[in-house]
C-alpha cells in the first residue's frame, strides 16, 4: 500500500484505499482551474421583496476566503450576513449570501475585489448550513501522468459504490501547515496558552524571513514587537498578538480577539481530525463503510443520495436503502456499541480526551456537541475528459464532502501544498 504524505497523517487521513502508485499532477494552478457552486435545496425564492423578507445574493468569488467576503458583505449591506458553508480560497466560488437584519441594505450588485454579488431574489430566513443539498464542481488538473483516465475511471467507480472515505480534507486544518486542529485540541484541554503560543509561534510554510522573526519574538513574550513585523495577510495572529500586548498573563483573552466564527473552527477541526483518524481506522479493521450493519446507528437518504435525511437508533429496523452513519465527537457523544462507536472510542482514548470536555466553560461559544456524518462520500454527475495531459473533472458532491479528498485518490500527491492540495 502506498503511505499518505505525512500532512495528510498529521489530520487523519491515514490511509488510500484506491490501488495504484501516484500519478503526478497538479490542481489549482490558477484560481479558474478549481470551480464549485452551491445547490440550494428547498428554498422558496420570492421575486418581490417585502418588510419581512430578506434579500438574497448570488456571490461570484475568486481568490477570496469566506470569512473575507463575510466582513466585505456585511459592510455593503449594514448587517451581519450569513451564508451556508466555507469555499476554498484558491478558487471561483459561487456561494450565497443574505443578511440577517431585515433593515439591511438592498442594493442590486455589491461589487469589490475579488467578489461580485447580485440579488437574485428573497427569503424568508437566513441562509444556513441546512440550506444547501451539495456543490457542484468543476476541477482542472494539469501536468497529468499518462495513466490519469485509467484512475479516474477507477475512483469514480469506487466512489460509486460508496467505498471512498468521507474524510475532512485539508482545507478543513488550515491548509499545509495542519495548525487548527491543534489549536482545537489545546482549547478542549483548557491548555489555552498553548492555544496562544501554537497560533502564534509556531512556523507556517509560507514564512518569510520576517514573519519568522515576528514568530520568534512572540515565542520571546514580546507581543508588540511580534505585532508589528507579523505581516498583513495574518490578521488573526495580530489580533491576538495585540491583545496580549496588553495582558500578556490572560491567553484566554487573547483569544478570543478570535472571530466567533474562526474561533468555533479550531474546536470543529479538532472534531474533524477525530473522525477522520476514526474513519482510518474502521477502513484499517476492514469494516465496510457503504452499507449498515446491525447495531450502526444509520440514515435514510434523499432519491439522489445527496441529502441526509432522519438519523435513525442503532435498535431501530434499517430501511432497505440505509446508509451507515460514523458518530462525530462532541459533548453530546454516546456510546452506543457499534462498530463505528468503538473506533471513535479508540481514538479519544489515544488523543486522552472525553466527550464532556467539548463543553468547554470558559468559551462556551467554542463547545461542539456531535453528530453524524457518513463514512463514505455520496458523489453523482461524474464525468470527466483528458487531452494533451489536462484532465478535467466534474462531480458533485453531498453538502461538507471535499473534492481533494475526492481527487487525492486519483493523484496520491507526495506533496500536497506544492500540487494544489492544501
Amino acid at each position: 500500500m502506498i503511505a499518505p504524505p505525512d500532512v495528510d497523517v498529521r489530520v487523519g487521513m491515514e490511509l488510500y484505499v484506491s490501488s495504484g502508485p501516484p500519478c503526478f499532477a497538479r490542481m489549482k494552478a490558477a484560481p479558474e482551474d478549481f470551480r464549485v457552486e452551491e445547490g440550494l435545496a428547498g428554498v422558496e425564492i420570492l421575486r418581490e421583496g417585502g418588510a419581512s423578507l430578506l434579500p438574497l445574493y448570488r456571490v461570484q468569488k475568486r481568490g477570496m476566503d469566506t470569512l473575507h467576503l463575510q466582513r466585505e458583505m456585511a459592510d455593503a449591506l449594514k448587517s451581519r450576513v450569513s451564508f451556508a458553508g466555507m469555499k476554498d480560497k484558491r478558487a471561483v466560488s459561487v456561494q450565497y449570501v443574505t443578511p440577517t437584519s431585515t433593515r439591511a441594505e438592498r442594493p442590486p450588485f455589491v461589487e469589490r475585489e475579488g467578489f461580485r454579488a447580485e440579488l437574485v431574489g428573497y427569503v424568508n430566513r437566513p441562509i444556513s448550513k441546512g440550506t444547501v443539498s451539495a456543490n457542484r464542481f468543476e476541477l482542472v488538473l494539469r501536468d497529468c501522468c499518462e495513466e490519469v483516465g485509467a484512475r479516474i475511471e477507477h475512483v469514480y467507480q469506487m466512489a460509486l459504490s460508496m467505498s471512498l472515505p468521507n474524510f475532512y480534507g485539508l482545507q478543513r486544518f488550515g491548509g499545509g501547515g495542519a495548525l487548527t486542529h491543534r489549536v482545537g485540541r489545546e482549547i478542549v484541554k483548557r491548555r489555552f496558552e498553548e492555544a496562544s503560543r501554537i497560533l502564534l509561534c509556531e512556523p507556517r510554510e509560507t514564512d518569510d524571513a520576517e514573519a519568522a522573526g515576528a514568530r520568534e519574538a512572540l515565542s520571546k513574550g514580546m507581543y508588540m514587537d511580534g505585532y508589528r513585523r507579523l505581516p498583513p495577510g495574518q490578521d488573526v495572529e495580530r489580533l491576538v498578538a495585540r491583545r496580549l500586548a496588553d495582558k500578556p498573563d490572560d491567553p484566554l483573552w487573547g483569544l478570543r480577539a478570535v472571530p466567533i466564527s474562526l474561533r468555533r473552527l479550531f474546536t470543529q477541526a479538532y472534531q474533524s481530525y477525530i473522525f477522520n483518524r476514526a474513519l482510518s481506522l474502521a477502513v484499517k479493521r476492514g469494516l465496510d463503510i457503504s452499507r449498515p450493519e446491525a447495531g450502526d446507528n444509520w440514515a435514510e437518504v434523499s432519491p439522489d443520495g445527496l441529502v441526509l435525511l432522519k438519523v435513525h437508533g442503532v435498535k431501530e429496523p434499517q430501511a432497505p436503502e440505509a446508509i451507515p452513519l460514523l458518530q462525530l465527537s462532541g459533548f453530546a457523544y454516546r456510546d452506543y456499541g457499534s462498530r463505528f462507536d468503538a473506533c471513535a472510542n479508540q481514538v479519544m482514548v489515544e488523543e486522552g480526551v472525553t466527550a464532556k470536555e467539548f463543553y468547554v466553560e470558559q468559551m462556551q461559544e467554542v463547545s461542539v456537541e456531535g453528530g453524524f456524518r457518513r463514512p463514505h462520500m455520496a458523489a453523482k454527475g461524474l464525468s470527466y475528459d483528458v487531452q494533451n495531459g489536462v484532465a478535467i473533472l466534474r462531480f458533485t458532491l453531498a453538502r461538507g464532502e471535499y473534492a481533494t479528498v475526492l481527487v487525492r485518490e486519483v493523484v496520491k500527491p507526495q506533496d500536497p501544498g506544492a500540487q494544489g492540495f492544501a
